[in-house]
């Protein structure tokens, strides 16, 4: 049983059923990862669902056919994954990679319970149908950035998730890993990183970059 420390009614004021909220804690198990360690990779088997707590996850998802990985969107504490749900839900392997941004902390929920809350607690069903509704829209916003935006707004709008989810304007990060997550090259991310240097929207270091607050 977890501790009544966690202040479950605060991350996730929507699940307003206190037994709900007393089984989230009796059946939850809680797991700290450190800042860039992989919690879920593609083809794993998935038995738990993530319930953030604090610090935050990336999203990634590989092209089957090229190997390339592109990023899809970021979870906060209050937020759950939509992806593991469905392949939890469709009795398939993980088809995610999902990262912890700076010192994270989750709830891991077993599917089975998952499932059965679905009918037994009606914020439960609405916080889960809320979460696939957020992934959509998230999901169109990366649809419609690859079709309209320019390449250069994209990675600020990266950058400025990425500070969000740190909390802090600055972090480590190398242009060959934005490259990787943008699906572009390691010359094309450094050439407008320069750029949006030029004009006063990041500031650059070895391996490091902040973004500058107007």
């Amino acid at each position: 049983m977890l501790s009544d420390s966690i202040k479950i009614e605060e991350i996730f004021p929507s699940l307003t059923e206190r037994n709900l909220r007393a089984e989230i804690l009796e059946k939850g198990v809680v797991f700290s990862f450190a800042s860039g360690e992989v919690l879920m990779d593609y083809g794993r088997n998935i038995s738990h669902i993530p319930l953030v707590l604090s610090g935050g996850l990336r999203i990634l998802r590989e092209d089957g056919d090229s190997g390339k990985e592109v990023f899809l969107y970021y979870l906060r504490p209050g937020d759950t994954c939509a992806m593991s749900m469905t392949c939890c839900s469709q009795h398939q392997t993980s088809q995610i990679k999902a990262i912890a941004e700076d010192q994270t902390e989750l709830i891991m929920i077993p599917v089975g319970n998952m499932e059965v809350w679905l009918k037994k607690y009606p914020t439960w069903k609405n916080f889960i149908f809320e979460t696939y509704q957020k992934s959509y829209d998230k999901l169109m916003g990366y649809i419609e950035a690859i079709s309209f935006q320019k390449l250069d707004e994209r990675i600020l709008v990266y950058l400025q998730e990425k500070a969000k989810i740190n909390n802090k304007n600055s972090f480590h990060i190398t242009h060959q890993e934005i490259a990787r997550e943008m699906n572009s090259s390691r010359e094309a991310i450094s050439r407008l990183l320069k750029k949006m240097e030029q004009d006063k929207k990041v500031e650059l270091g070895r391996n490091y970059i902040k973004i500058m607050t107007k």
